[in-house]
């Protein structure tokens, strides 16, 4: 998809984190879970130019009020005037909000597929390997079961809150990053770190009595 910039009159409201979701998949000897993220992006066209339009409709009624001399005009008329100086403003916020949310549209689908994120981890029973493989990247990360010591919900250095959980595959080579700290949430990463042990607790158990 080509990259638009941002229209200059469209403030957009776009959460710091992800809505993610995790899909688990099996297959004979393979367990699959594929982990998608993708941002709330909304536009506040609503919200900055429907009360312009509302304002415009109020500007343009008093004008005519001025113009025709409501005041000396019948009560019938000037009842019919009333009813459309409330009206007007409101029709007018809905008609610019959903036509600047129209045209706003491109840009915000845009901005959620730019922000979207993915990684698919494979447990492979019968070759005893785990692999895994972000959108962003081409090529998969293959690690084999017996270089695997354990996998843990870790936090980045500094992170006195705890809050940016990444999900980390302790190797015997090193550390290795699953989710990193956008994709998933806690809970998804602490579940995700009991499945993928259970399966590797399996597969020793299975090879001690072999």
């Amino acid at each position: 998809m080509s990259q638009i910039e941002r229209p200059w009159w469209l403030l957009v409201n776009k959460s710091a984190g992800l809505v993610t979701t995790v899909q688990e998949a099996h297959l004979p000897g393979e367990q699959t879970f594929i982990v998608r993220g993708e941002p709330v992006v909304q536009g506040l066209a609503w919200l900055t130019w429907g009360p312009a339009g509302a304002l415009l409709g109020i500007l343009l009624m008093t004008g005519a009020a001025i113009a025709f001399d409501i005041s000396e005009q019948p009560w019938g008329l000037k009842f019919v005037f009333i009813a459309a100086f409330m009206g007007v403003p409101a029709l007018l916020w809905g008609a610019v909000a959903g036509l600047t949310t129209r045209l706003a549209r491109r840009y915000l689908d845009e901005a959620r597929e730019a922000g979207r994120q993915s990684c698919t981890i494979r447990l492979n029973q019968p070759k005893a390997q785990l692999s895994f493989q972000a959108d962003s990247s081409s090529v998969a990360t293959t690690v084999a079961y017996g270089d695997i010591q354990q996998p843990e919900v870790t936090y980045p250095i500094g992170d006195r809150g705890g809050k940016r959980a990444l999900l980390t595959l302790q190797t015997k080579q090193g550390p290795l990053t699953l989710l990193n700290e956008t994709l998933g949430s806690q809970t998804q990463k602490t579940d995700l770190a009991e499945k993928i042990e259970a399966v590797l607790a399996a597969y020793h158990q299975k090879k001690s009595r072999d």
